[in-house]
């Protein structure tokens, strides 16, 4: 049996879920203001579970709870660059640039200025900073500099909470370095979620292992989710969306999710969320995570209006006319069960990660080599998000030339995932 648990603004929701998928025990509750008394509230609604939990998929949007945030010092690894491509500031304390890093195809530009490195971290540890943003040029190609950065930042301040940009975004190094920013601002948040679930958990006698689901709908652990947080601060559009899809088995959907405040449509493919371009992300910075193409409405009038919803429908249907539109969400018209989508999916949502690189091959065998490492990089990192290290796979893997690179250079992104750890289910 596995639990999800959905804490949305106006309403939370839990589902407890057999082997098949199908559903043992459901609650609703209104949600708290806080997010722990949301959990302890609609745990208590579903009262015992029919039998042991083999994990726990919980999923909240940032924007629905106060964001504690930390204070981050955000070094570039990097070349000088016009004032105008300088790091983001945004929830940033600290900004400072030192030599090294490499280019696009991991060419290496200048050896990193160690002393540099050095009286950065010092300057951190004056100014009180302990999180820090760590981002180099090339680094999805060759990752070295950021390690040796943050090994350099580590002898200044043992305990600092490092973000390094080649684990965390895409290959464009002012979206990776937005990305590696807001993750680093983000970990007291995360730190508190974690624990404030696991309490309540712990409370209602649940000690299966805890996931938190990312903005693709897949979920990581709860370890995971503390390293890496700016991969799961919006997972209710996307993790509703696939839920309603698998729930009615369209395979070519328009979902409209009619939430406390807004409709928001996504499209679901084959069981799969279009995929949005670079855009805002947490604090407003431009990033690019993979997470879905979502059309936001809000209710002008503060509350669910059906023609405001048909007219929203509308417009995404002229892009994709032969699309079947399904209803999800609290506000829906589409009965009860829609309104247990996001939980339901995420209590059965795989574990894993997708990573991007940048890879160099001379030739076809080459080329494959590459391949090969780099999917195997993302299958060890799936099981470091959480999967059962047995039922890792694939599930998607492509590369395409980069055009304005000489031949041989190439953009990978691969996603591996696997079954959530934890206790055979009954």
């Amino acid at each position: 049996m596995r639990l999800g648990i959905d804490v949305g603004r106006a309403t939370t929701v839990a589902v407890a879920t057999r082997a098949d998928g199908t559903v043992a025990a459901r609650a609703r509750v209104d949600s708290a203001p806080a997010f722990a008394a949301s959990v302890r509230s609609v745990l208590a609604a579903l009262g015992p579970l029919p039998g042991p939990a083999a994990s726990v998929a919980v999923l909240t949007d940032l924007r629905h709870r106060p964001t504690d945030t930390r204070p981050v010092a955000v070094l570039r690894i990097a070349p000088p660059s016009h004032p105008a491509l300088a790091p983001a500031t945004g929830p940033a304390r600290l900004t400072g640039r030192v030599a090294g890093g490499a280019s696009v195809t991991g060419t290496p530009l200048a050896p990193l200025d160690r002393e540099a490195v050095l009286a950065f971290a010092r300057r951190a540890a004056d100014a009180g900073v302990t999180a820090f943003a760590i981002c180099a040029a090339g680094a999805p190609a060759r990752p070295g500099s950021e390690h040796a950065a943050a090994a350099i930042v580590a002898e200044v301040l043992p305990r600092a909470a490092l973000s390094l940009s080649h684990e965390i975004g895409s290959t464009g190094l002012r979206e990776r370095e937005n990305a590696t920013l807001a993750n680093a601002a983000l970990g007291a948040w995360a730190d508190r979620l974690v624990a404030d679930a696991g309490r309540a958990l712990t409370a209602h006698g649940v000690t299966a292992p805890l996931y938190f689901a990312r903005d693709d709908g897949g979920v990581v652990s709860a370890e995971y989710f503390r390293r890496h947080p700016v991969i799961a601060t919006a997972p209710a559009a996307c993790t509703a969306a696939r839920g309603a899809a698998l729930r009615t088995g369209a395979r070519r959907a328009l979902v409209v999710d009619a939430a406390a405040h807004a409709v928001r449509c996504v499209t679901v493919v084959d069981g799969e969320p279009e995929r949005a371009e670079p855009g805002p992300g947490p604090f407003g910075l431009r990033m690019d995570l993979g997470g879905p193409r979502t059309t936001v409405l809000p209710y002008a009038s503060g509350a669910f209006d059906p023609q405001e919803a048909r007219h929203l429908v509308e417009r995404e249907r002229e892009r994709l006319p032969d699309a079947e539109v399904v209803w999800t969400g609290g506000a829906a018209p589409a009965g009860p069960d829609s309104a247990d989508d996001a939980a339901r999916f995420a209590a059965r949502a795989d574990c894993g990660v997708e990573i991007e690189q940048i890879v160099v091959a001379t030739g076809r065998a080459e080329l494959e080599a590459l391949l090969e490492a780099a999917r195997g990089h993302a299958l060890s990192r799936a099981v470091a998000a959480g999967a059962t290290p047995g039922s890792v796979r694939v599930d998607r893997s492509t590369h395409t030339p980069v055009s304005y690179l000489p031949a041989g250079v190439h953009r990978v992104r691969i996603r591996a995932t696997g079954l959530p750890s934890g206790r055979a289910e009954p």
